[in-house]
């Protein structure tokens, strides 16, 4: 891996189309979800669910972005942004104004906002 690759990559968490994990995770630094996870998903940073990625239980993040599947609770302290591909089942909570849903998305959820950023837990 070239030491730029690797510069780039640090800090950021991967969790792969073939994996499967039951639990809690919590990722500092920006986490990409491309495979299960049954529990919740907190993130300090950016949370990105990839168009294979499938959460079935909590997100919370800085900043979310959906194209695959989240069924359960999904907070976003900064900005939420639901990918045409994307199906979201649950409540929805984050910043006024900082909702982008993609013409295609799915979304059966209870949406709320607030008007000043949350504080991370």
């Amino acid at each position: 891996m070239s030491k730029r690759n690797s510069e780039t990559n640090k800090g950021l968490g991967f969790l792969g189309q073939d994996l499967y994990v039951e639990g809690t995770i919590h990722a500092e630094k920006k986490m990409i979800v491309s495979g299960t996870v049954y529990g919740s998903v907190f993130g300090d940073q950016e949370i990105v669910v990839g168009t294979t990625g499938n959460i079935d239980g909590k997100l919370e993040g800085s900043s979310v972005s959906v194209a695959g599947k989240v069924d359960g609770d999904l907070l976003a302290h900064k900005r939420l942004e639901v990918i045409a591909s994307a199906t979201i089942k649950g409540e929805v909570q984050v910043l006024s104004g900082q909702l982008l849903i993609q013409e295609g998305a799915q979304l059966e959820a209870e949406c709320m906002t607030f008007s000043k950023e949350l504080p991370q837990k």
